[in-house]
Parts: C-alpha cells; structure tokens; sequence
C-alpha cells in the first residue's frame, strides 16, 4: 500500500510539473483545437436542432477548426499577457456565441464552451482578465437569452441560472488570478530584499530591512527580537508603518521581561501562529519597554532563527493573506533576518579589526615620528631657556604646552595596543584638564562646565568629544578673535549635549550660513547634529551626539 501511494504521489508531481512548464500561449491554442475537434465529432454524430441553420453550424464550425489551426501551427510570438491576445479571445467569444444562437439559444451546447475564453483570460491577465472575461460571457449570453425570452416560450430560469454560473465562475477563477498576482509579487519583493547591511547607519539599515518585512507580508506591525547566543543581552525592534523603535536589552531586562512572560518563542524554528495568551504576554512585555502595543488584529505569525552569534525570533502582526501563506513567508523571512543580522555582525568585526589595525599602525607612525620630534623640540626650548633667562618663563611655557602633546599622544599610542580601550572613564575630569590646557594653549580664558552627575564614557568616545571642544575652541580664537571661551556639557536621556560659547565677532556676513566645516564633519561622523545661534555677543554652537550611534 505504501509503495502504491508513493508511485501514485510521484505520478501526480511529475503530472504537474509537466503541466507548470508548459508554455500558456501552446497550452491555450491546444485547449481551443481540441474544443474545436470535439465541437465537429459532436455536430456530426448527433446534429444539433433547428435543422433549417445546420449548414451555417457546419460552415462556423469549420471556419473555427480552421482558426485553431492555425493558431497552433503558426503561433503568435508574443507575451503570454500581450493585449493582442484579448483580439484573439473576442474573437473566440463572437464565434461560440454565434453558434449557440444558431442551435437552440439558450439551450444551445454550445454555451458549455463559452467558458473556455473565461479560463484562457485568467491564464494570461489573471484577476482583470477574470473580471473582463466574465463581461463579455454576460454580453454574449444577454445577447442571445433576451430575444429567446421574448420569442413566446420563456426560458427565463434558464438565462437566470447561466449568468449567475458564469458569474461564480468569474469570482473563482478571479480568486486564483489574484492569489498567483500576489503570489508573484511578493516573490519579486523577496528577490529585491535589501543588499547594503549595516552599510552607513545601521539603525536606517533596520528599519528598511523591517520596511521591506512588512511589504511582503502586507503586515500592520513587526517585532524582531533577538539575543546573543552564550548571553541574553541583544535588541527589540518594533516596526510599525510609522517608524522603528529599537531598544537594547542588557542581561537583566532580558530576563525579567521576557521570562517573566514565559515567551518561547526564540525556542521554535518553524513558524507557527501566537495564541492569544502569548500575544497578551507580549503586550505586557512591550508595555514594560515604553514600546507601543500591537494594533487590533485578526491573528499573529512567529518564526525563530539561529546562527552562530544571534539567536531571536520575529512576529508579524496581522498579515494579508491566508494563514498558510503567511507562515511560509515569515519563515523565510525570519532565516533571511538572521542570517543578515549574522553578515552585519561579521562586516563590523571585519571593520573593527581593519580600523584598529589602521589606528595601529598610525599610533607606531606618530611614536616613530611626531613624538620623537616632539621630544627633540622639549628638549631644545629647556636648553634656550637655560641660555636666556630673559625668555626663561615663556618658553617654559611653551616647553609645558609640547610636553601635554607628548603626553596626549602616547597616550593615544598606548591606547592602540590596549585591548580596554573601550573601558569608561571619567569625561569629566578629562574635560576638564583639556579645558585647562586649551588655556595655556591659546592664551585665553577658556572654563569648563559640566551640568549634572558625573559621568562615565568610554575612552575612544571621550577623545571625540576633547576633538570637537578643541576644534570649536581652536575657531574661536583664529577666526572669531574670542578672548573668553565656555565650555558646556550635559547628558540628556542618551545623547551629550555640548555646548562652545565665545565672545568673539562670530562668522560674520561672508560665512553664509554655512558655519565650521571641519567642526560639523566631526559631529555628523558622530550620528550627531550641530546648530550655530550668531549674535552680537558672539557665537554659541551646540551639539547633540546620540550615544547609541556614536559608540
């Protein structure tokens, strides 16, 4: 029995792939000259009443065996959906309709052919060919059933019961035309799937990989969570049409929200649909988050993933669709996810080592050169302060001022070849010691305030800030003429707030509203933005650098 089933099951796969790689325009034309043989055989073994019209039957018969023919042994080389084709179909229409007036109306045989052009429009247009098709049957069978009606017998249940066949025809063949149109493009959209990860900001990356997510889907909103494989720390995104919200969650959060919401849904490879009490439990975790809850839907598909580094899941909230379909896509698309998080993941590995090999060797070139130059120029300003005394003290000066510079630089050095580069440390206190020397420096009043709690930022980070106060002090000074300058910092939620206030002549009328060039790079290699108020006091900048995209 076994065996029986499975000859039975293969015999029927390779039926259909028989049928799938049949060319449409070659399988239309032989379903129209087979009509046409059969039409023929049928006329000719049990002709057709009234007997007065028999010769035109035969005559239209023949001139449509002919056309079948023809179609097939010289084919129109066009496009399955070509509009030339719908020539074709009217023609097919006129000549069946033709028929079934000459034999008996509404009664005619004939009709059972009528909807061969229903079937062969769906084929090549699909819904609109369904829906087109279906109007031009109804034409043909007005055409016919209303004179017969008014001919003295009545045959009023017979046109009523035909249009409402051909009608239902129309929807179920529309069903399949629209359901393979969907089937096509959300294969094509799958095909198109973002190619550029984690190129530029990944957090736009996100949203127009979830974007996309939810083009195929046809979706309302789309939760993608995801974790580190040996430690529950990773991200939530939740993507609704009007943007992404994404949060990361450390080990705690991680545990707590979700354990306490007894969500297994990291656990399941294969997609499968959210009961209500899961999707309350997510509800309450989202809510925990300050994310914003799904919308009322009709039912909800999850799909896990796992790869070497990441392990998460997605869920998709009221797709189009039917449920099946639904599944198949959010488990291609929940794989597709992770394997794409995994290539992120890798490209940034690759560019950490790249750049920390690159600020290796830069590091090895500055203690190679600049520092050894440095230490050359100390040592030569302590020997002329020695030989005038006159000049001792401002030399001394600038001796202090060469000396931070060493210091800044192997400590830079230094930073290369420490694998805690990363670690936090104090900005304030190292704010405040560049304030210090940026005095010393340019030989004006430079202050720092720090608004708010200490702090601790990474090292690497904190270094970008000293970059930025020290170029915006640096155009103070040359360009604006400043002989006071403040520094501001504040942290607001997870962005730094900086602030440079000068008293000097500002940019001025040829400034044009673009500002410091080398000073707004900086902030945009941050993920920041920079804002210049001019006025008459002077100029104040403010920056805001997000944290998040910074680090």
């Amino acid at each position: 029995m076994g065996r029986t089933f499975d000859a039975t099951a293969s015999g029927v796969s390779r039926a259909r792939n028989a049928l799938l790689i049949t060319d449409p325009n070659r399988l239309i034309s032989y379903g129209r000259l087979i009509t046409a043989i059969f039409a023929v055989i049928a006329i000719y073994l049990d002709p057709t009443q009234p007997s007065r019209y028999r010769a035109e039957v035969q005559d239209v018969l023949a001139i449509y065996l002919v056309m079948a023919i023809v179609l097939v042994a010289v084919p129109i080389r066009r496009p399955v959906d070509s509009p030339v084709h719908f020539l074709v179909h009217v023609l097919d229409t006129a000549i069946l309709g033709w028929l079934a007036f000459l034999t008996n109306e509404l009664t005619s045989p004939f009709f059972s052919f009528l909807p061969f052009t229903l079937l062969a429009m769906t084929v090549r247009w699909g819904f609109m060919g369904a829906m087109i098709g279906a109007v031009m049957l109804e034409v043909v069978l007005f055409t016919i059933g209303i004179p017969d009606i008014l001919d003295g017998e009545s045959e009023l249940n017979v046109l009523i019961i035909r249009t409402v066949y051909f009608l239902v025809c129309a929807v179920m063949l529309g069903y399949f035309g629209a359901y393979r149109e969907s089937s096509r493009e959300r294969l094509a959209r799958l095909a198109g799937w973002p190619m550029d990860a984690g190129v530029g900001d990944r957090r736009g990356w996100l949203a127009e990989l979830c974007g996309h997510s939810g083009a195929i889907t046809g979706c309302e909103s789309l939760i993608l969570i995801w974790r580190e494989q040996d430690e529950p720390t990773g991200f939530i995104a939740h993507w609704r049409k009007e943007g992404l919200r994404l949060l990361p969650l450390d080990p705690a959060t991680f545990r707590s929200v979700f354990a306490e919401a007894r969500l297994d849904f990291m656990d399941r490879t294969r997609a499968s649909l959210v009961s209500p009490a899961e999707m309350s439990g997510l509800t309450l975790a989202l809510d925990a988050l300050g994310l914003p809850r799904p919308l009322p839907h009709d039912y909800a598909v999850r799909s896990g993933f796992s790869g070497l580094r990441f392990r998460g899941a997605m869920i998709v909230v009221d797709p189009d669709g039917r449920p099946e379909d639904a599944l198949a896509l959010t488990e291609i698309i929940a794989a597709r996810t992770g394997s794409e998080l995994e290539h992120v993941e890798l490209v940034a590995r690759r560019a950490d080592s790249a750049r920390a090999e690159e600020r290796s060797r830069l590091g090895q070139d500055l203690h190679d050169s600049v520092l050894q130059d440095l230490t050359a120029t100390s040592l030569k300003l302590r020997s002329l302060a020695a030989r005038e005394p006159d000049v001792a003290q401002d030399l001394k000066a600038i001796e202090e001022l060469v000396t931070e510079q060493q210091r800044r630089i192997r400590r830079f050095v230094e930073e290369q070849r420490d694998v805690y580069a990363d670690q936090p440390t104090d900005m304030v206190a190292d704010l405040r010691r560049q304030a210090d020397l940026l005095e010393k420096k340019w030989g004006v009043t430079v202050a720092f305030d720090w608004h708010g709690r200490s702090t601790h930022l990474p090292r690497n980070l904190v270094e970008e800030v000293i970059a930025l106060f020290s170029e915006a002090t640096a155009n103070a000074v040359r360009h604006g003429s400043a002989t006071r300058v403040a520094l501001e910092a504040r942290r607001v939620g997870s962005a730094l707030e900086l602030g440079v206030v000068d008293n000097g002549r500002g940019l001025g009328p040829a400034a044009n509203g673009i500002g410091p060039v080398s000073l707004r790079s900086r902030a945009m290699q941050l993920g920041g933005s920079i804002a210049l108020n001019d006025s008459a006091d002077g100029l104040r900048v403010t920056m805001v650098i997000p944290l998040d995209e910074a680090a």
